[in-house]
């Protein structure tokens, strides 16, 4: 498919393809502008480019998939993750990170993302402003995210901790049964301490049960933190699938039980 720009076209394009950056924003369309010497105003110079073939939309306004000319026409990259890079190029200082089996994606453990990548919010007021198309809960992490797949992403220890604050907020636990060993394989007892040191004892009691047959070590580890209370529900109060006497968890939510289970090593 033909593509045919003007000159100020093809001195931004050219700038562009040099980059190859997947997003543009406003902000980065004004520069190149600027720097081209063109002054034709950002909105409809996207316009333009968006009507050949060169911009595509995303969920965020002022914030386009570029279509590189290898490509050979208007055709999206189809990343999983664009609605997310989208939303952090409009809103850079935004604290979230991917979490859960689409965290487990980005570090390789996982074959796949899910259709809603799985988005840890810091603040229910982020949750709220985050792409529609993604399955958000809110999580504010003890740990430093990572950048994986051009993201952020909850640490591991951090995803585990996740799972245990809010074990509703999994959508499939079912599904978590196929890469939540390979993640715990991969855990470290002092990061996940720290994640959990400042947790009602309730997400340590989770955790400590969630970790007893795929790591041991690190069940141990957490039951020194961990000062016995009450029964600690896995799930919502209803019927009991199991109970677990060491951890005090009545359990109604796993297809597994997590006694039983052991790491992909």
């Amino acid at each position: 498919m033909t593509r045919t720009v003007s000159p100020a076209e093809a001195s931004v394009l050219e700038r562009l393809e040099l980059d190859r950056p997947e997003l543009v924003t406003t902000s980065d369309l004004k520069r190149l502008l600027g720097e081209a010497g063109v002054g034709t105003a950002p909105a409809l110079f996207a316009a333009r480019l968006r009507a050949k073939g060169w911009f595509l939309p995303t969920e965020r306004r002022g914030v386009w998939e570029f279509a590189p000319a290898a490509v050979a026409g208007p055709f999206s990259a189809h990343d999983p993750l664009r609605a997310l890079k989208a939303f952090l190029a409009a809103n850079p200082e935004a604290a979230c990170a991917l979490t859960f089996q689409a965290a487990a994606w980005a570090n390789g453990l996982a074959d796949r993302i899910p259709a809603r990548p799985e988005v840890a919010a810091s603040t229910a007021a982020l949750r709220r402003r985050l792409p529609g198309s993604l399955d958000s809960s809110v999580f504010l992490p003890a740990l430093a995210t990572e950048s994986l797949r051009g993201v952020p992403v909850l640490a591991l220890e951090s995803v585990i901790t996740h799972m245990c604050v809010r074990p509703g907020a999994v959508r499939s636990w079912a599904s978590a049964e196929e890469w939540l060993p390979a993640l715990c394989a991969e855990l470290h007892v002092e990061p996940l301490l720290r994640e959990l040191a400042d947790r009602p004892g309730s997400v340590r009691a989770r955790a400590g049960y969630l970790l007893s047959g795929m790591r041991p070590d690190v069940s141990r580890a957490i039951r020194g933190l961990h000062v016995p209370g009450g029964t600690t529900w896995f799930g919502s109060r209803g019927k009991l699938v199991r109970h677990d006497n060491t951890w005090q968890i009545a359990d109604t939510l796993l297809p597994f039980d997590p006694r039983d289970m052991e790491t992909a090593r």
